[in-house]
């Protein structure tokens, strides 16, 4: 029998995460948790750096002691300042550092110029001080923190790592899914079953793609109904609309319709939130920007539609309700029409998200 009832998006997403709880957070070392989603506020326990340092290779010197001083009017010092390089700390009593060409050494020492007080120092503390927020719970742990975590002496970060596994019912879409859910830093346990597969299926959350379409006959329905419970099948979304959800034990189940377009719609609309969700991820802020040309749309349907900035704040639809492959290679981001809308008029402002 084809389908007779669509769930709208908003709908079945919540209906998809009722009851599901973030996963547990666990600690691996920094490194092993890039792109993982941090579990919990990470905070320096110390400052850094712990001492005045120097940021260039020169004389560590009292600035008071180089006033006036010039070229043509070297100002003579007590005594021979130390040479540092970048990174090493300030002796007591100095809270400058010269050039290296900056200090005449023979017969006395001189300063050829004027120091101010921090000049080409970092001071103690000013990276950050003890207990300062290095990088907070929900988002994704960059390579870019691996520096700051290192300062901190923050050797392990606690991340929440959802298990999906990903069944496959012969569409060849696993290796796409599988880099998708990866990004939203998932471990994925593949397998090219066969929709009765699912019984033994574990996980924290259970993708099939493909064994679903217009039909309640379609495979994987009716498997997800034989080993736990089905709870919609049909999404009022164009593309997407043969996507169904359901439950086995405490794990979502996703079915996702087996052509590439249909799959990428139920993953950007029910999918990559599942596993935001799961990993406890801090929803992105949506992205704002006018539309360069009119959208029409469905009423009754959510229709995906891809964008491509013409400009910083500026967006070129690219398609209405359908995601052809050539137009996914220039997409830049996604805007999804609700059900109740018809559209927008060019020269709207719209709220996208950046794919």
């Amino acid at each position: 029998m084809p389908l007779t009832r669509l769930t709208p998006p908003e709908a079945m997403l919540a209906a998809l995460l009722d009851g599901v709880v973030p996963v547990a957070a666990q600690r691996l070392p920094a490194a092993a948790a890039l792109g993982r989603m941090i579990g919990e506020d990470l905070r320096a326990s110390a400052p850094f750096p712990p001492q005045d340092i120097a940021l260039r290779e020169g004389w560590a010197v009292s600035a008071a002691a180089t006033l006036g001083a010039s070229p043509y009017g070297p100002i003579p010092l007590t005594e021979t300042p130390m040479l540092l390089r970048a990174g090493e700390a300030l002796p007591p009593g100095t809270d400058a550092l010269l050039g290296p060409f900056d200090l005449e050494e023979h017969p006395l020492p001189q300063a050829l110029q004027a120091a101010a007080p921090g000049d080409n120092i970092r001071r103690a503390g000013e990276d950050f001080p003890a207990l300062a927020p290095v990088a907070q719970a929900g988002r994704r742990l960059r390579a870019l923190d691996i520096p700051s975590l290192l300062a901190a002496g923050i050797a392990e970060v606690a991340v929440r790592v959802p298990r999906v596994t990903l069944l496959d019912c012969g569409t060849g879409l696993a290796p796409m899914l599988a880099a998708l859910a990866g990004i939203e830093g998932a471990e994925i346990t593949l397998d090219d079953a066969a929709p009765d597969a699912l019984r033994d299926a574990g996980g924290d959350a259970i993708l099939v793609v493909g064994g679903t379409g217009e039909s309640s006959e379609d495979p994987a329905p009716r498997a997800l109904a034989a080993a736990g419970t089905l709870m919609a099948h049909g999404l009022a979304a164009r593309p997407g609309m043969a996507t169904a959800i359901g439950r086995i034990g405490a794990a979502p189940v996703l079915l996702l319709p087996g052509r590439a377009e249909d799959a990428l719609a139920a993953w950007w609309l029910l999918g990559r939130p599942l596993l935001r969700h799961l990993a406890g991820a801090a929803a992105p802020p949506p992205r704002e920007a006018r539309l360069a040309r009119k959208v029409a749309s469905t009423i009754g349907l959510a229709e995906l539609v891809p964008l491509r900035f013409a400009e910083p704040a500026i967006v070129e639809p690219l398609s209405v309700g359908a995601l052809p492959l050539g137009v996914l290679s220039q997409a830049e981001a996604l805007l999804v029409v609700p059900p109740g809308a018809e559209g927008y008029e060019a020269g709207s402002m719209i709220a996208c998200e950046a794919l």
